[in-house]
């Protein structure tokens, strides 16, 4: 299962704690969507490898663009590509950027599944995250998108913010399942280096929630979902059944993605490659029938099971029996004490051959990650 992603790097404001590559004062679109075009056209030799399955468009604000654009592209996608005819189709967007019309057009141009940047249900919040939409404006959003005839339909929330309480993240959990929504990507906020916020919480003018409630936020955010029917398929990502995100299953899975667009990254049979950060560097490139490849790494069987491992444990969980059929080495007996340990202390389970982090694991993750990654460069 195959993917295509494309970066949006324009952003009507930046958020302060985002660090993905955007443009706040970049506003001819057209220029842009002429040299993505040209770099989908330059990927010839991947044009007839393998069945893309998914289409991401992502940013930025990929909702600044005209649907006319976002229907160019998928149409010269599908021209180029072979494109599964069931497709999914995502575009993540702003809720201050749309109507109900740009969201009917946004339907006809191509687009199946709508990824709604809502992040909270409290102006409070979204006045501090620099956020351009209002409460009002997010409820309208899902409204109006159920409305243009989109079924599969996710929104984004964020928790743990200096402006949260433990009986505010409980109310925007409940308006959240109220919405009726198939799809609820649920973060913790990190202070990302190099933006807005973390110059902020450098300086001390911003307090960090405490760990401590942190962890206990994230607990209330799984355990309110779940008894919602919301299935935790993957550490912030939850769905009702039929409607986990397919295309963010690919990285989890190892898949084969290709990335157009600035900053954009692709992973193909064990190379990884990312493009120039910086849109008229990547305006320049292609401009010479270049790729706007910034740099490249070719993994090593080490780093693939650091990755299998760190992936597999924040979704579905590893298959020992897939993991050692396709490397031909015996990774249960590797890691047969650690599994043991985490499966004694109930921080996961181990059942015919798949191992698979319990609530109280998810909570350390990254740490139990560490420990088979340290165990596997050894």
């Amino acid at each position: 299962m195959a993917g295509i992603y494309l970066h949006i790097p324009f952003c009507e404001r930046k958020c302060i704690y985002c660090d993905f590559y955007s443009e706040t004062n970049h506003k001819d679109h057209s220029v842009f969507v002429k040299f993505l075009l040209k770099e989908i056209e330059l990927y010839s030799d991947y044009h007839n490898l393998e069945e893309i399955q998914t289409i991401y468009f992502g940013g930025g604000t990929p909702s600044l663009l005209h649907p006319l654009q976002i229907s160019e592209i998928i149409n010269a996608i599908q021209k180029l590509f072979k494109v599964n005819q069931q497709a999914e189709i995502t575009l993540e967007v702003n809720p201050g950027t749309v109507d109900l019309q740009k969201l009917k057009e946004y339907k006809n141009s191509g687009i199946n599944r709508l990824s709604i940047g809502v992040q909270s249900f409290n102006d409070d919040d979204l006045k501090f995250l620099s956020r351009i939409h209002s409460v009002a404006d997010g409820l309208r959003c899902i409204s109006d998108a159920k409305e243009a005839g989109f079924e599969n339909i996710g929104i984004d929330l964020i928790y743990s913010l200096p402006t949260q309480t433990i009986e505010s993240l409980l109310y925007n959990l409940q308006i959240a399942i109220d919405a009726k929504v198939n799809h609820i990507s649920a973060y913790s906020l990190i202070v990302e280096e190099g933006t807005q916020l973390h110059q902020l919480v450098k300086n001390k003018s911003i307090l960090m929630v405490d760990e401590a409630i942190e962890t206990q936020m994230m607990d209330i955010t799984i355990d309110g979902l779940k008894s919602a029917g919301f299935d935790h398929y993957e550490i912030s990502n939850f769905a009702k059944p039929g409607y986990e995100s397919k295309h963010n299953s690919n990285y989890w899975n190892h898949s084969n993605y290709l990335g157009f667009g600035p900053s954009a990254h692709s992973f193909w049979k064990n190379k990884r490659w990312w493009n120039i950060d910086t849109i008229f560097s990547y305006y320049s490139r292609l401009e010479n029938n270049l790729l706007p490849i910034s740099e490249t790494e070719n993994l090593n069987t080490e780093q693939l099971i650091n990755e299998k491992f760190m992936l597999g444990l924040r979704s579905r969980g590893v298959d020992f029996k897939l993991l050692n059929e396709e490397f031909n080495h015996d990774y249960k007996l590797q890691f047969e004490n650690l599994i043991h340990k985490l499966t004694s202390n109930q921080l996961a389970s181990y059942e015919n051959g798949h191992l698979r982090l319990t609530k109280s694991g998810i909570m350390i993750a990254d740490e139990i990650s560490r420990m088979f990654i340290l165990r596997n460069s050894v």
